[in-house]
């Protein structure tokens, strides 16, 4: 699909509203991986930041989901509370053991 210059609205909005279509039709399903932003562009005749705002519109509905160093992927609908608070686990956990990692590491200095 190209963006349509005579569509009123922006070519991020046009892309999202694409892709959110193909989400819920499921011609994206949920867990697939989408093409790069450089790809994405190419596809669809726009520059990468246009990607990135259209991408940047999903995450915030929850519909795909950014991992650095591993892409983006369609999530399939919005993150629920549930969600929300074991990511806040995971995080506090991640920040104790980063914690005790650097005590350790004061601790075999000393030695």
């Amino acid at each position: 699909m190209k963006v349509d210059s005579n569509d009123p609205r922006p070519p991020y909005a046009q892309i999202a509203d694409a892709m959110r279509e193909a989400i819920q039709t499921g011609d994206l399903a949920p867990g697939q991986r989408l093409p790069s932003g450089r790809k994405l562009a190419d596809e669809y005749g726009v520059a990468p930041m246009t990607i990135q705002k259209a991408l940047t519109t999903l995450r915030a509905e929850g519909l795909v989901r950014a991992y650095r160093g591993r892409g983006t992927f369609v999530h399939g609908g919005k993150v629920d509370a549930d969600t929300d608070d074991e990511v806040g686990d995971l995080r506090a956990s991640l920040d104790d053991l980063t914690r005790r990692v650097e005590e350790l590491e004061e601790r075999l200095e000393r030695m």
